[in-house]
């Protein structure tokens, strides 16, 4: 018999053998349970760390302020200086100026919008810059996709005629809410517009949809109803622990709650 016949006689399920090699230190798998745990870990930190979330709030413009476009200028140098500070998700929305008021819309990383919100306290405790009063309409943690696909902002040159006193019978509650549908039409009105025109249709949103921009006597409205916070309340709400006293513990003496036996 030569080697040939030898080889098929091993091929047979009957005259196989198990061979048996030791296993070398370099030989162990590279991930044991302990490193799938950590790397599972570290993938939900990091999705914690780049969650998005939107902020929305109005203010009152400061009379000392000169430029309208400083205040874009003064957001545009605040935002590179808290993503250097607080790493995570970029910035995107829209900042209009109106003549006295401008309405904000942020989207980024927890960090940099209550970042923000510190800052206008800052502002308002000063009582000298460029603003004089703001609140917030709402602030959403955990948004799933991005409204805009950057951040801009805009002066609008808004008629005379829309500055009068804001009349209506509207609650608060119904009002904030058509606000943030507006911005909402805004956003995805600039997502279907070529990045080539968007230029040209930003410098004459007042012109092409008016009816997309809230108006600014509405902000003015907003700024003085009590049941918006304002930077300080919403940071005091914020930071404070939150702390519940139950009925049951005002009780003495304590109630004591039996289980029936299965």
């Amino acid at each position: 018999m030569d080697f040939k016949d030898t080889e098929k006689i091993d091929d047979k399920p009957e005259k196989r053998r198990l061979k048996w090699k030791p296993i070398s230190g370099l030989d162990w798998p590279g991930e044991n349970m302990l490193d799938v745990s950590l790397k599972k870990i570290h993938l939900l930190d990091a999705d914690r760390k780049a969650l998005l979330h939107r902020l929305v709030y109005i203010a009152k413009l400061g009379q000392e302020l000169n430029d309208k476009r400083d205040v874009g200028s003064y957001y545009e140098k605040q935002f590179k200086y808290w993503q250097n500070q607080y790493q995570g998700e970029g910035v995107t929305g829209i900042l209009l100026v109106y003549p006295s008021h401008y309405v904000h819309l942020i989207e980024s990383s927890q960090e940099v919008l209550l970042a923000l919100i510190r800052d206008l306290k800052q502002i308002e405790d000063k009582g000298e810059g460029m603003i004089t009063q703001s609140k917030v309409l709402v602030y959403s943690g955990n948004v799933p996709t991005r409204l805009f696909n950057h951040w801009n902002s805009r002066v609008l040159n808004l008629p005379a005629s829309r500055l009068e006193l804001y009349e209506t019978n509207e609650s608060v509650e119904n009002l904030v809410p058509e606000c943030l549908t507006q911005l909402l039409k805004l956003g995805a009105f600039l997502a279907k517009q070529p990045k080539i025109s968007l230029k040209n249709v930003l410098d004459s949103l007042h012109d092409k949809v008016p009816e997309l921009l809230i108006p600014q006597d509405l902000i003015g409205y907003l700024l003085q109803s009590l049941q918006l916070a304002s930077p300080a309340e919403y940071l005091t709400k914020y930071d404070v622990p939150f702390d519940t006293v139950l009925d049951n513990e005002l009780v003495w003496p304590l109630p004591t709650k039996t289980f029936p036996l299965q």
